[in-house]
């Protein structure tokens, strides 16, 4: 086998593995569900600041262990008969739902990333945001096949992604022309501002950005025990991890040195984490799902739209 070949096979096994991907992705989501649950009596009504404690460090794995032990009944058909495919089906799309947000962990050019050098092709801004799209879709498709009221939750699933990328993809064009590179590589967008129009463009950007990708992750979850698997679990914590990276990425400016871009990196994702997982509980508090869209799109399209007409400007 080619030296190139085997150096390919090696930086792609430790970014899906290690870091910036699966073993990354499970310390930063363990840190952040912690934080999540310090930080969530701070902003929680005083109605459920009793209910808003902070959960332990290890509760994310003893959860994630507690439901790969249990066995989820398939749903039954007006015979009474489950099919076989639904399991499967469920499995499958549970796996690729933890995988896609490692992936995508693993495209981000993050500090000390074995792809974010000039011998791979990574940080692909297209790919990545079709990755952190796989998990809601998927987990939308898993609702609609599974019948009754989960049916109208998988529908609106999809409504929530839609919402949530409209205002994203407005946002990451905005950030796209003011970096004047005509490219869509995230290396080119990760450079700290150097007008002022890049600056206020990466601030609304990064505002929009922190209100829309709430809406890719899962607002009203299920109870415990229905249509729930520990596949499902782990999607869910390592999606609010890429996203959260994701926005830190975008949103924040890297210093030239490795060590401060990765503390920076590691604490904007952390405290992203929190922020996506606050707000998007906050915001679908006592609202219909309709009328939280309504709030988003009148909060987040405005300040993506700006940012775009700012950086266009400075494009002239």
């Amino acid at each position: 086998m080619q030296p190139d070949v085997v150096e390919t096979i090696q930086a792609w096994l430790l970014a899906v593995l290690l870091y910036p991907g699966l073993l990354f992705g499970i310390l930063l989501a363990l840190a952040g569900e912690w934080l999540y649950g310090a930080l969530r009596p701070l902003f929680a009504p005083r109605l459920y600041r009793s209910q808003a404690r902070p959960t332990h460090l290890l509760q994310p794995t003893r959860d994630f262990f507690k439901l790969a032990g249990r066995r989820s009944p398939a749903p039954l058909l007006p015979s009474g008969s489950p099919p076989a495919s639904v399991p499967l089906f469920e499995g499958i799309a549970s796996f690729a739902c933890a995988l896609a947000p490692v992936l995508a962990l693993a495209l981000l050019p993050l500090p000390g990333s074995p792809l974010a050098s000039d011998n791979f092709q990574a940080g692909d801004l297209l790919v990545v945001i079709a990755l952190l799209a796989v998990q809601p879709v998927l987990r939308a498709l898993i609702r609609l096949r599974s019948g009754g009221l989960e049916q109208l939750r998988g529908a609106q699933d999809l409504g929530r992604l839609f919402t949530g990328l409209v205002p994203a993809l407005l946002a990451v064009a905005a950030l796209v022309e003011v970096s004047g590179s005509q490219s869509l590589r995230l290396t080119y967008l990760t450079s700290a501002p150097e007008t002022p129009q890049q600056t206020v463009v990466r601030l609304l950007a990064g505002a929009a950005l922190l209100v829309a990708l709430p809406w890719w992750l899962d607002g009203r979850r299920s109870p415990a025990g229905a249509h729930d698997n520990a596949g499902a679990h782990a999607g869910r914590l390592l999606q609010t991890v890429a996203l959260a990276a994701f926005w830190a990425l975008l949103a924040l400016p890297l210093p030239g040195q490795l060590a401060w871009a990765g503390l920076v990196i590691i604490g904007g994702s952390l405290l992203a984490y929190a922020a996506l997982r606050i707000i998007g509980e906050r915001w679908a508090l006592a609202r219909r799902e309709k009328d939280a869209a309504n709030l988003v799109w009148a909060s987040a399209l405005p300040v993506a739209a700006l940012a775009f007409v700012v950086a266009f400007w400075s494009s002239l």
